[in-house]
């Protein structure tokens, strides 16, 4: 079991024994100094104490948990729209394990890439590489970033990546994803649970998303629903899931090449493998999909791969008898760097997956006048 397989599985209660009834109660012990310290921020803010605003309109999309809800596939959405209404949008991503996101640095251009991975981090770049008609910016000081958008990129709009507790800069639409297979963090802020702040935090929200939703029981996310509507019943509710689009070989996908249909290699054994904040989020969408997946093997969010990695992926496929091996667009973005890749043995398939609504698709879009 991982680090983080075992302090998930001592947030939930799922580890029942006496270490972890322990390292819970030391956990919501610093939990009450987090989430005074997010208070005390949220209430400067609140007053409008260090919120810059600029001149043209600002969409940011956030969670309000750690770990992936599927920010990466909604901003490309939301991108896409504004687009298609003839603005020339720019994103602003933090630009997490960057080389060095104190800087505040132009990634892509009109679709053209302007670095490499190791300069943007590998949410940022994957952004650039599939927004055509967008701009992207890292750097953490997001006012910077915008300002950099506006008199050097000539951007009309700006969709800030992660945005929802970044909140020196000013927002017109505030949208917040919501991971339906763990909606409310495990009802504590880090570290106790996966809450970045309070769920009260909520009540910010212009637009909320429950993300996934065909991976839980229609119950459940009956549950879900109801409750956020008691929370905010005057905010609108949409819901989504996470849709495979189409499939690639590494080097189709690192060439910009045309993939295959989605369902292609269903009679071979797959393992999948992804360092992302919900591994079993995508193996699921890969059985979903028909997909034989006979291991998952799951590193770290973000983790930083390298060629030993790419060893124990070898091994891994090898002892588990897989033709092929599955990996997201994130992970692509680190292995496609690796020499060690080149010599694995064992083809990898890359899976792209994005956002459709399960109703409301065209309200949606018109929320998102600006």
């Amino acid at each position: 079991m991982s680090g983080e397989e075992l302090f998930k599985s001592i947030v939930s209660g799922e580890n029942k024994s006496i270490l972890g009834d322990m390292a819970r109660s030391g956990l919501a012990f610093l939990s009450k100094g987090y989430e005074k310290a997010v208070s005390i921020r949220n209430a400067r803010f609140d007053e409008g104490k260090g919120v810059n605003k600029v001149t043209v309109p600002v969409i940011s999309v956030g969670n309000i948990t750690a770990g992936g809800t599927g920010k990466t596939p909604m901003v490309r959405f939301i991108c896409d729209v504004l687009a298609q209404k003839g603005f020339h949008p720019t994103v602003l991503s933090r630009g997490y394990r960057a080389e060095d996101n104190k800087k505040n640095i132009i990634i892509s251009r009109d679709g053209t890439m302007l670095v490499e991975p190791t300069i943007s981090g590998d949410e940022a770049w994957l952004l650039a590489k599939v927004l055509s008609k967008s701009n992207v910016i890292i750097g953490r000081d997001r006012t910077q970033s915008a300002i950099i958008a506006i008199d050097k990129l000539g951007a009309d709009c700006l969709v800030m990546d992660d945005g929802f507790q970044h909140r020196g800069l000013a927002r017109d639409i505030d949208i917040v994803l919501v991971d339906a297979s763990n909606p409310f963090g495990y009802e504590h802020v880090l570290p106790r649970g996966l809450l970045r702040e309070p769920l009260s935090g909520l009540q910010r929200a212009d637009i909320i998303v429950l993300t996934k939703v065909d991976q839980v029981a229609p119950g459940i996310v009956s549950s879900i629903r109801k409750r956020l509507a008691q929370m905010l019943p005057q905010t609108p509710i949409y819901e989504t899931i996470h849709k495979p689009q189409a499939l690639y070989t590494l080097d189709e996908w690192a060439a910009g090449a045309k993939g295959s249909p989605v369902g292609t290699h269903k009679e071979k054994r797959i393992m999948a493998v992804s360092g992302i904040g919900n591994p079993q989020s995508f193996t699921r969408t890969l059985v979903d999909v028909g997909y034989n997946v006979v291991h998952t093997l799951a590193f770290g969010d973000h983790h930083e791969f390298t060629n030993d990695d790419v060893v124990e992926i070898w091994k891994q496929a090898f002892a588990h008898q897989a033709d092929m091996i599955c990996i997201t667009e994130k992970d692509a973005v680190k292995l496609s760097q690796l020499h060690a890749i080149e010599d694995l043995k064992t083809p990898i398939l890359v899976l792209s997956i994005g956002i459709e609504f399960v109703a409301g698709k065209q309200e949606f879009i018109e929320n998102l006048e600006i």
